[in-house]
């Protein structure tokens, strides 16, 4: 298996908040000023002016904006954790490759493949294919589980597309079964 670093780029993911498009009014707009401030990661803040646009040019703004200061800033950190109770940490997810924690680092526990703590060594319960508890197995009943650093809980890592609970963890699929999974 090939564990070089571009092998273990993160899936780009869409953030889950409103993109700086959004916030363009329709063509044909006219517009004399538009300011948009935008604060990341932790609070987004969006001021924006729009002297002499149109209605709808201002309904688009504003839509944006509510729906911005609506959700919720994009997770910190994405962490993995498995075995009985989920109280077994398997790294960080949305670590650069560089964080002794990252699951994208091959010389930390929790990037090796030879870590009991990592979902890449396939000879652990975690990234093995028969392991009830393996994000490789597409049969899993208890696969590692994806939460954020506040607890917030966003699915499972895991081939089991059945899996009740796989919800936000739909978006690693075909990077675990490409990257991670290979055999």
């Amino acid at each position: 298996m090939n564990h070089s670093a571009d092998n273990r780029q993160f899936p780009r993911l869409d953030p889950p908040w409103p993109s700086v498009k959004s916030f363009i009014p329709e063509e044909g707009a006219q517009m004399k000023s538009l300011s948009v401030f935008v604060k990341l990661p932790t609070i987004i803040f969006v001021i924006a002016t729009c002297n002499g646009c149109s209605p709808a040019a201002r309904n688009n703004i504003g839509a944006a904006i509510s729906a911005t200061t609506a959700s919720s800033a994009p997770p910190s950190k994405l962490m993995i954790f498995g075995g009985e109770g989920h109280k077994t940490y398997l790294g960080c997810l949305s670590c650069s490759e560089y964080a002794t924690d990252s699951i994208f680092n091959n010389y930390g526990d929790h990037g090796s493949r030879y870590s009991n703590e990592s979902v890449w060594n396939h000879y652990s319960d975690y990234g093995s294919r028969y392991s009830d508890e393996g994000a490789c197995n597409p049969y899993a009943y208890d696969p590692p589980v994806i939460v954020d650093s506040d607890g917030r809980f966003y699915g499972r890592l895991t081939l089991n597309v059945y899996h009740a609970q796989i919800g936000g963890g739909t978006r690693y699929h075909d990077w675990l079964a490409n990257t991670v999974c290979e055999q």
